[in-house]
């Protein structure tokens, strides 16, 4: 579907570059330096340098800096200089790609760089992958009144929603895990996914893995990795210039109906989010969920695939399951989805994870994507969150025509 004669007000803002480094379970460098060789490799892509950058989005200790979380960097330090506009907010996935659109058409920056990740070097236990081999990831378990003291982590809090999904609507499991096993299969496929080479999965590979936390199994769940995502955002005008095509912000909106992992989730409050931020964005662009060529959406678990493609309105509640097993969400299928492997298969880096779904969309609309690549896509969708963190985010990315 052509991205032509929108006229959404984003629609003069454009990804100009991405980059994303090496993934892997561990890797021997520090965050700070796996966010840097993103970033340079973004810029690389788009064909700038960082003196043409006036705006960041990264995660920022902020003004009062005492204390670091994981991640966070003095990033003016780091790049040694200084910018008229950060953003610190969520600097990842779809709400940094609108907060950096937002800057740059309020005129307070011309061109912003959004990057994250994260490496634990030498593996420490003070690292923000947690240490030993079977630690849970600091950043799945944080530490609030009804998480962490209860062992609770990201896991059983979606499936403190999936569970009542299973009960109220008994989806057929082999279905359900067709859906896990084919963004698996796409992952093996990649050279660039952690999970490469490690297929073919079967539904049946699926459900033979082990139990996590009720309903969801090993392979039902993503990774939990290590490595950088980064994009350059700037104007459409800027971009045609740069020497990759740009892809194009079409829409795009968020949903915040709780904080994450602060307070349990519950089906009847969370099962539908994401409702309101999909019509806002398919609105603004002029487009309906048929249009879209290929779906990063953002896969934490194989329940929210499901449940992203019912909320989209695909098909009404507790009919996701059949729907996509007779739909396809294969490269062949009709709904192409997660074509590199997602965080289930690709790559899960914490911050960053979410920008990797748009230098996927990215590659995809520019027809660089690798063996996953959808032939003749125009129109990507890009999410994240979902019902276990009670909020939701889009975007939707497409070619200059």
């Amino acid at each position: 579907m052509s991205a032509a004669g929108r006229r959404c007000p984003l629609a003069g803002i454009a990804v100009a570059g991405v980059a994303a480094t090496r993934q892997a379970r561990r890797l021997e460098v520090g965050s700070v330096e796996i966010c840097l060789e993103a970033a340079r490799a973004a810029l690389d892509d788009a064909g700038m340098s960082l003196d043409e950058v006036d705006g960041i989005s990264a995660p920022w200790p902020g003004p009062g800096g005492a204390v670091f979380h994981p991640g966070s960097a003095d990033w003016t330090a780091v790049f040694g200089k200084g910018f008229d506009w950060v953003g610190d907010t969520y600097p990842q996935g779809a709400p940094g790609l609108l907060d950096a659109a937002g800057a740059i058409l309020a005129g307070q920056a011309r061109t912003v760089l959004v990057f994250g990740g994260r490496a634990s070097g030498a593996a420490s236990a003070g690292s923000p992958s947690g240490g030993g081999a079977k630690s849970v990831v600091a950043y799945t378990r944080p530490d609030n009144e009804f998480v962490s003291c209860w062992g609770s982590l990201t896991a059983a809090q979606f499936a403190l929603v999936a569970q009542v999904y299973f009960h109220r609507f008994a989806p057929d499991p082999e279905r359900v895990a067709l859906v896990a096993a084919t963004i698996r299969n796409a992952g093996s496929a990649n050279p660039a996914a952690v999970m490469h080479g490690r297929g073919p999965y079967r539904p049946a590979d699926v459900l033979a893995s082990p139990p996590v936390a009720e309903p969801f199994r090993l392979l039902d769940l993503c990774l939990a990795t290590e490595g950088a995502a980064a994009m350059v955002v700037t104007s459409l005008e800027r971009a045609r210039d740069c020497p990759s095509a740009p892809a194009v912000i079409l829409g795009g909106g968020s949903e915040w109906y709780r904080q994450q992992y602060v307070d349990p989730p519950r089906y009847d409050d969370a099962a539908r989010i994401g409702a309101a931020a999909f019509r806002r964005s398919f609105a603004m662009a002029g487009l309906v969920p048929g249009d879209v060529d290929v779906f990063e959406l953002y896969d934490i678990c194989t329940f929210e695939v499901v449940r992203q493609f019912e909320t989209l309105g695909f098909c009404a509640e507790g009919e996701g399951a059949d729907y996509l097993a007779e739909a396809g969400i294969g490269a062949d299928g009709r709904h192409p989805t997660n074509t590199d492997g997602g965080l289930m298969a690709y790559s899960h880096v914490g911050w960053g994870g979410p920008t990797l779904k748009i230098v996927e969309a990215v590659r995809q609309i520019r027809g660089t994507a690798g063996p996953g690549q959808v032939p003749g896509t125009e129109v990507a969708l890009v999410t994240g969150a979902g019902s276990g963190a009670q909020y939701h985010n889009a975007a939707l990315l497409g070619a200059d025509r």
